[in-house]
């Protein structure tokens, strides 16, 4: 008989009110929910779903290590909640298992290799830099951020102008986060959400065939999208990890500048230096240091992680916690409890920048990017990225929240704000010329 973590009493499939209850509370609040079951059962806790599904939840940063490190081998993505994005990213790097994501990861490592990512920071800040904001008007931060980062992105790993399609990409995204929600309906049933999905998955991958096509016809160039057409990949791979890069590229950033300037608008002490900071740099490149400014970034993300949740399924028999985790069981890190567990975070719901100018508690506690060989491979890329983003932004406006402002979570494929996040945006003179 296995020895089962403690959790919930198994509901019966016959008791619809109690299911309908367990799952209504899921489905509003799933962060609230999973945190009351760590307060009640532990670091890791036990749910029997019924039908022989077994699901194993932890928050603790050492058993998020050995689910994600030591014993990565025994887990896979596929066969579990990360199915849910398989009908938009395919055999993409982020949902790929086995021999096929060890190819996609060893052919795409050199693009994101320190050297290569250096070479991306003049595209990033010519980008930033061309954001023209009015000033004193409210602006939806979120929706600036989010086509300032699939510019970027799609320019330096494709070579390519995404200004016109720019809108179809996001509205994928949203469609995607909208189809990535806990749901009691199965994914075939034609539900309004689910038939809006198909159409911005037709949409988009139109999109990425044209634009594999156009490559095609017009010549390699030295970019991602021709390596991976150079090496004779074939058509529907090559199409899964543009589609992957595409959203997983800027969606993650995104919501991570949000946060960062929305915490920012609230904290003017912090703001202040952080102003002071980058008015005092001679430029932004991929050598200048900007400390505090990683530090707002690193901070934004240990309070909203973006990848909040990972999932993975058991492929073989194995343990964790010293449980026995039988083969197919279902297992989900949550990265937003060890982020905010006060065990390893003073004051852990408090914004505190300053914490990340000095040794963390523990390291393990912190994983924006997940953590193991199955590390988010553009890791390097959005911390460059968030860097020089917040520090132009910071060194040209003010971003300035309405008294009383909330903003909520909305956790999807990524833990994204719930609704616009709309700032009142100040001119600064800048620094001084000398």
């Amino acid at each position: 008989m296995v020895h089962n973590p403690p959790g919930p009493a198994p509901i019966p499939r016959w008791h619809v009110p109690r299911l309908i209850q367990v799952y209504g509370a899921l489905l509003r609040d799933p962060i609230s929910f999973v945190s009351e079951r760590f307060a009640e059962y532990g670091d890791i806790y036990f749910v029997d779903e019924g039908g022989g599904s077994r699901l194993y939840v932890v928050g603790h940063p050492d058993l998020l290590h050995e689910m994600l490190v030591t014993r990565h081998a025994d887990l896979q993505k596929r066969g579990g909640a990360n199915d849910r994005l398989v009908s938009v990213l395919g055999d993409g790097l982020l949902t790929a298992d086995g021999d096929a994501w060890k190819r996609s990861r060893k052919l795409m490592n050199p693009r994101f290799h320190r050297k290569a990512i250096a070479g991306y920071a003049k595209t990033m800040v010519d980008h930033v830099e061309r954001v023209a904001l009015v000033d004193g008007v409210d602006v939806d931060v979120g929706a600036v951020m989010r086509r300032l980062t699939l510019h970027i992105v799609v320019k330096a790993l494709f070579d390519h102008d995404v200004q016109g399609d720019a809108d179809r990409v996001v509205t994928t995204m949203e469609a995607l986060n909208d189809a990535s929600r806990i749901s009691v309906l199965p994914q075939w049933l034609p539900t309004p959400r689910t038939l809006r999905t198909r159409r911005a998955v037709r949409d988009l991958h139109g999109l990425i065939d044209d634009l594999v096509e156009a490559r095609e016809r017009e010549g390699l160039r030295e970019d991602l999208l021709s390596m991976l057409l150079d090496v004779g990949l074939e058509r529907r791979l090559v199409r899964d990890q543009l589609v992957t890069l595409f959203l997983a590229g800027h969606e993650t950033t995104s919501h991570a500048l949000t946060w960062a300037l929305w915490l920012l608008s609230q904290h003017p002490e912090v703001r202040e230096r952080l102003e002071a900071e980058v008015d005092a740099a001679d430029e932004l490149s991929e050598q200048t240091e900007l400390p505090l400014t990683d530090a707002v970034a690193a901070e934004a993300m240990r309070l909203y992680p973006p990848a909040y949740a990972l999932p993975r399924v058991a492929k073989v028999d194995t343990e964790l916690g010293g449980f026995p985790i039988p083969a197919g069981s279902q297992i989900v890190g949550w990265i937003w409890h060890a982020h905010h567990d006060p065990r390893f975070w003073d004051e852990p719901e408090a914004f505190r920048p300053q914490r990340f100018l000095e040794p963390l508690k523990k390291r393990e506690a912190y994983l924006p990017f997940g953590g193991g060989p199955r590390m988010c491979i553009g890791a390097g890329f959005a911390k460059l990225e968030l860097r020089l983003l917040i520090a132009s932004l910071v060194r040209r406006y003010r971003f300035e929240a309405h008294p009383g402002q909330t903003v909520e979570v909305k956790p999807g494929v990524t833990l994204a704000p719930r609704g616009r996040v709309d700032l009142r945006v100040e001119r600064r003179p800048g620094p001084p010329t000398v």
